[in-house]
């Protein structure tokens, strides 16, 4: 997965729009793709992806999407 520059389209909106959702693991918070519903931000490997979990290994494996895909929110270091 690479970065793309804002091109200012619609599809490019969509792309970078993610919305807050309960965790799915039951705590925190998870981040909904706009574009691919049932997708997630995901970390994985000092990595963070999208990804559903529908895959068969990697970062998109199904085994811990739960917990690879629940954020906990801080409060900023600094205002």
């Amino acid at each position: 997965m690479g970065t793309a520059a804002d091109d200012g389209t619609a599809l490019f909106r969509q792309d970078a729009t993610f919305c807050a959702r309960p965790g799915v693991g039951g705590t925190g918070v998870t981040f909904e793709s706009l574009n691919v519903p049932g997708a997630y931000l995901r970390h994985f490997d000092s990595a963070v992806s999208i990804a559903s979990g529908a895959g068969s290994g990697g970062f998109d494996r199904p085994q811990t999407l739960t917990a690879d895909s629940s954020w906990t929110l801080e409060a900023p270091w600094a205002p």
